[in-house]
């Protein structure tokens, strides 16, 4: 099965690890060659990859790495001893540590998140105004000015994507390196022994900026860290990646760190569907919310204070037009006792008077105890709601539908139960079923979270925590900046800055990879999304196996409780579900949110939530999911083959055609899932009709030439689809 799964699809389409026709093996520009030179005589080890030019589908040039001989697994492409590598530990302890420490504001990180970023880029300036005189002259002069990234782009090239919360993010961090260059100019202003006046300007600024965004280690390091010569590494989904190498002597040395053997891999074994070695995962940090911020008239929540205060004074009101009524009738009786002065009746009247007093305390002893027992039913359905609030986040993509019946079930019994439709112990013994049923959800949820989606538990509610991340004010000016107060007592550096404790840097093939002769050598940069590689190195793939696209659901017009829209209202919460849809895996999140819009408590077992046990329901969830992947993907202005052809067309620039290859890849995933989930009802039509599991998940008219490749990533879906098939009815 791993010969049909989607990355080795997608190898085969690329062409992948092999040899490369149209790459070409050029003289190397002499700046390269001298730096290679030198690098190799400082004790840089290259091994069996060379500069080349490769080009991309409609002839745009691009340099790279290319094999000058088979490559094969577990392989050294390129070792760097450490000393060569410029990491923020040398920025550090420069000429500038004086300004680094005037500075904490700018270059701590006590106060920023990039401090790194901002310690390199004022020492690679200063180093670059040195000239030859600098140690770091030839890695300087050879980080080309010709490569941005999404930042950088025009505002016309970012409208090509046609994704509107990308192209506000790009905006939105161009924003802030300028307030970071601004910041840093102002800085350097004040040392003109250290930087001339030429030195920091916009272009430079950015110049380096687009180098340490894109060409930059840190992931395992201890810092920042500028690699000579790896940098000419492209990406792809490949598994070369980056280790550490120990002298014999080094204490730091362990058994990990051993070099794997070097073997050459026979065709069957060339990569397993979840080979990943060497690469890390990578989040999509963009942020895109809108929140519900109007009221909502429509529901008033039930306040037990109000309906206790309002029952007591018309409970009072009550009681004394009886307590009147009774009294005239006791001055009417006296009245008639003076006229006979019958001593019986009035023994009778005394009588009477008691019984009165006893009947208005137990009026009021009823009362009491009434309220207090609706109070009791009220603060258990308090509680229960706190548990809800406590255990379940209101936020995800699936438990306001659920949440909005709890909360419509719980007003509803202590209506009936006020109202004298039903009894306490009734009304009761629902609330705690509404209880149990919503902590058992809980631990469903969770283990979806967990065992499906892979997601980790957030013990507090999660939607909250974005809310208050998204609220952070950020500093305008560099004014702002540099005039945020300073701790005395404070260390804002760290005293010591430990070299690093390996002694080699080196770049390998994996224990499951190799290259032909003739074929680009890549460096896989992470599993990153189109939308990631964008925003990092201004590029994107074709056929990238950890592409997704973003779905964004506006999931009000689906509520139809009013509790649930009331508590979306109260909280503030985002107006957007949001999915990843991909193409190695099942949009199987959306399918839930789709049938919890469906699902009816009392009705449909809680089983059924998370999992396939109503196959009925599962088809209207599968075909709610395709009518809003098919509405999304009419909102695309060019058709899926027009940008495929787009991508022959010699007129585009870099920009213009790593835009179209990143609409074009949102269109594949959009038309991937559209038939999976097309396969899926085909396949529960099928069994509904009788059809045995086995013959109903056979080939379907929407698998084409991939259904080994659809029935991998549909196989879990199946599996649910058999257990449910076979429930008791």
């Amino acid at each position: 099965m791993k010969r049909h799964s989607i990355g080795k699809r997608f190898r085969k389409l690329k062409g992948l690890r092999k040899a490369d026709p149209n790459a070409v093996i050029p003289e190397t520009p002499k700046q390269l060659q001298d730096y290679i030179e030198t690098l190799t005589a400082q004790g840089v080890y290259i091994n069996k990859v060379k500069y080349a030019i490769f080009q991309t589908k409609n002839g745009l040039k691009y340099p790279g790495l290319i094999a000058s001989e088979k490559i094969l697994s577990n392989e050294t492409l390129v070792s760097v001893p450490k000393d060569l590598l410029l990491t923020t530990r040398h920025a550090f302890e420069s000429p500038l540590k004086q300004m680094f420490l005037d500075h904490p504001q700018y270059f701590s990180n006590q106060f920023y998140p990039s401090w790194e970023d901002h310690q390199l880029m004022a020492f690679i300036l200063y180093e670059y105004q040195r000239g030859p005189e600098s140690e770091w002259h030839l890695l300087i002069s050879n980080l080309p000015r010709d490569i941005d990234y999404l930042v950088f782009w025009s505002h016309e090239e970012q409208d090509l994507l046609d994704d509107e919360p990308l192209v506000k993010l790009a905006r939105k961090q161009y924003q802030e390196f300028l307030i970071e260059f601004e910041t840093l100019k102002c800085i350097t202003d004040k040392y003109p022994q250290l930087f001339k006046p030429e030195t920091v300007t916009l272009e430079n600024a950015r110049w380096v900026y687009t180098h340490l965004v894109t060409r930059c280690f840190g992931k395992y390091l201890a810092y920042v860290t500028m690699v000579p010569f790896c940098e000419l590494f492209n990406h792809e989904c490949t598994d070369v990646f980056y280790d550490f190498e120990y002298n014999a002597d080094n204490p730091h040395k362990s058994e990990e760190s051993e070099q794997a053997q070097v073997k050459e891999l026979k065709e069957d074994e060339e990569l397993s569907v979840t080979s990943s070695e060497g690469s890390y995962h990578s989040e999509d940090e963009i942020s895109d919310s809108e929140y519900v911020i109007e009221t909502y008239e429509q529901y008033k929540e039930f306040d037990f204070d109000e309906f206790s205060e309002q029952s007591t004074k018309k409970f009072y009101e009550e009681f004394s037009k009886i307590l009147d009524i009774k009294q005239q009738q006791n001055e009417e009786q006296e009245q008639i006792n003076q006229v006979l002065d019958n001593q019986q009746d009035e023994e009778l009247q005394n009588k009477k008077m008691k019984d009165l007093q006893e009947q208005q305390i137990k009026m009021k002893k009823d009362f009491n105890i009434k309220l207090n027992l609706q109070r009791e039913v009220f603060l258990l359905s308090r509680d229960c709601k706190t548990f809800i609030f406590q255990n379940i986040d209101y936020g995800d993509n699936y438990s306001i539908f659920f949440i909005g019946q709890m909360f419509s079930k719980l007003d509803k019994s202590i209506q009936e139960y006020i109202n004298g439709g039903k009894a306490y112990f009734m009304a009761r013994e629902e609330v705690k079923r509404i209880q149990l049923t919503s902590n058992t959800y809980k631990n469903n949820l969770y283990a979806f979270q967990k065992d499906i989606m892979k997601k980790p538990i957030y013990q507090n509610n999660y939607f909250q925590q974005k809310r208050s991340k998204s609220q952070n004010s950020t500093l305008d000016n560099a004014e702002q900046i540099l005039s945020q107060p300073l701790d005395p007592e404070c260390e804002y550096y760290k005293p010591v800055w430990e070299k690093d404790k390996f002694d080699r840097f080196v770049m390998k093939a994996a224990s499951k990879d190799q290259f032909e002769k003739g074929a680009q050598v890549y460096f896989c940069y992470g599993r990153l999304s189109n939308r990631m590689m964008l925003m990092r190195y201004g590029m994107s793939l074709e056929y990238n196996k950890y592409d997704h696209a973003h779905l964004r659901i506006e999931y009000l017009k689906y509520i139809q409780s009013n509790e649930a829209i009331w508590l979306v209202h109260k909280y503030q919460l985002s107006k957007y579900k949001r999915f990843k849809l991909k193409h190695s895996t099942f949009p199987i999140d959306l399918i839930v949110f789709c049938k919890s819009i469906y699902w009816t408590f009392n009705v449909h077992s809680l089983d059924t939530f998370f999992k396939i046990q109503d196959l009925k329901l599962e088809r209207r969830a599968l075909q709610l999911a395709l009518e809003i992947l098919i509405e999304e993907i009419q909102k695309f202005q060019d058709k899926l083959e027009d940008n495929e052809k787009l991508l022959y067309d010699n007129t585009l620039g870099y920009h213009e055609y790593f835009a179209v290859i990143y609409r074009l890849e949102r269109q594949r995933i959009y038309h991937h899932n559209i038939n999976l989930i097309k396969i899926c009802i085909v396949v529960i039509d099928r069994m509904l009709d009788g059809v045995p599991f086995e013959q109903a998940t056979e080939k379907t008219q929407f698998d084409y030439e991939y259904c080994e490749t659809n029935r991998i990533i549909l196989k879990k879906y199946f599996e649910q689809m058999r257990y449910a098939l076979y429930l008791p009815k």
